[in-house]
């Protein structure tokens, strides 16, 4: 249930230093490697200024191209940057809500993946994510997707592919990611019964082209911690409350 992986937040954020030495406690430990990367063209300029380097020329400086490493976002690369991120096993962990909010771009997914790159979903966080919901994401991921490769490229098939199998495979396990026997039984399970999916006829469609916004039940490696909509074991109300309170304290502080 608990994974360890080390991430910086962005080459951007972090000192050479701390990321150079990142890839090499990753490697002495053999744990994953994460940060965002390629996401806005300010952030290329800020590279190319800092260190005389586009971003995944400094990723390679720092030792991180390997395929312990996957990134947040990767859009903002050329031909020869998607080449050398296959090349090396460099996955890409694609946010489509987080670059439409911020109009940061679109992930060019397909070319990642077959020059060799794993492409998984994320929501990113908060800061470009108000709803942070994964079946939204991966009716968002289908929907952005389309506008670059066509809808005959990018089924809801796809779309759960990336969720499913691309995700676990960017955090490096075997033992996630599909219904198969000897994986870990986690499920997430719909109703149909709303209106808004009446006249549906394919149940895994409908749940993405008439957006499913709420799962029933969800099973975390066996065990359930959803149950009719509700997680089991936490009172709903204190935790609106909780982070109602929490937001307004930082409101406060951001405008001190």
């Amino acid at each position: 249930m608990i994974q360890i992986a080390l991430a910086p937040c962005s080459p951007f954020s972090v000192t050479t230093d701390l990321m150079i030495e990142t890839a090499a406690l990753a490697e002495q430990y053999d744990v994953r490697l994460h940060t965002h990367l390629a996401e806005t063209i300010d952030e290329e300029k800020f590279c190319l200024e800092k260190f005389g380097l586009r971003t995944v020329d400094y990723l390679e400086s720092v030792g991180w191209l390997s395929d312990r490493t996957w990134l947040a976002h990767g859009i903002h690369f050329n031909k020869q940057e998607i080449e050398k991120l296959g090349q090396n096993g460099v996955g890409i962990c694609h946010c489509p809500t987080s670059n439409m909010m911020l109009a940061s771009g679109i992930c060019h997914s397909l070319e990642l993946e077959e020059a060799g790159s794993i492409i998984g979903l994320g929501v990113d966080g908060s800061a470009s994510n108000d709803g942070s919901n994964m079946i939204a994401e991966l009716r968002q991921a289908m929907y952005l997707q389309r506008l670059r490769y066509g809808a005959s490229k990018i089924t809801h098939q796809k779309a759960y592919d990336w969720a499913t199998k691309g995700s676990a495979a960017l955090l490096g396990r075997s033992d996630i990611g599909e219904i198969a026997v000897g994986k870990q039984a986690d499920l997430a399970l719909f109703k149909l019964d709303e209106l808004r999916f009446s006249g549906s006829h394919d149940s895994l469609a409908a749940l993405l082209l008439c957006g499913a916004q709420k799962a029933d039940r969800v099973m975390i490696a066996g065990q359930w911690k959803v149950m009719d909509g509700k997680i089991i074991g936490q009172d709903e109300s204190e935790l609106i409350s909780r982070h109602s309170n929490a937001a307004k304290k930082l409101r406060q502080l951001a405008n001190a």
